[in-house]
């Protein structure tokens, strides 16, 4: 094939490193491509542009720590589901998957809820924080006429309708003590 760009020299397949444009940043990329013997011009052909823009793409989800399109690809292969059940585990569209692992870049808020949603200790972190910033409340006792809930800031007795509480006081739990025998103290 001739050279487009002097008409003179041809075009050889060979590996190379293409620049790529994504978001307004350039990238280079390593793939296989067509360099001129001549001028050195370099450029791919249309049946190579997909994989271009994928490793242009997943060159900027890795500057910017995203995952990448085959990141995307093995969490779902991991759940052991099709690009449908990972669409509707995660809320989206099917179509927005496709995109994705073909070379397409999830926004950040996306790219989060992939990795909750795929990552265990993802998930636990993302736990340990919320619980920080929104405290869980521990029910300590349960039964038909009371609750005791702890929560980092505060105590609560909720009485049920018919049971009223005179006095209270907190006992020191033994293993060989049942709740029921502790509260008859």
């Amino acid at each position: 094939m001739t050279c487009f760009e002097c008409g003179q020299g041809s075009l050889i397949s060979g590996e190379m490193d293409l620049v790529g444009e994504r978001n307004g940043e350039s990238f280079v990329v390593r793939m296989e491509g067509l360099k001129c013997d001549q001028c050195g011009f370099q450029t791919i052909d249309s049946v190579q542009s997909s994989e271009f823009t994928r490793l242009v793409s997943d060159a900027y989800r890795e500057k910017h720590g995203l995952l990448t399109s085959a990141e995307v690809r093995a969490r779902r292969a991991q759940l052991g589901m099709t690009q449908q059940q990972f669409s509707d585990y995660l809320g989206t569209g099917i179509a927005s998957v496709k995109r994705w692992e073909v070379g397409q870049i999830q926004d950040k808020a996306m790219d989060e809820l992939i990795r909750l949603k795929t990552d265990p200790v993802a998930a636990r972190r993302n736990l340990r924080s919320l619980e920080r910033k929104v405290p869980e409340s521990v029910i300590i006792f349960d039964c038909e006429d009371m609750v005791l809930e702890l929560s980092a800031s505060e105590t609560h007795y909720t009485e049920r309708p018919t049971m009223t509480i005179e006095k209270m006081s907190v006992l020191q739990y033994h293993e060989d003590c049942n709740a029921d025998a502790c509260l008859a103290a």
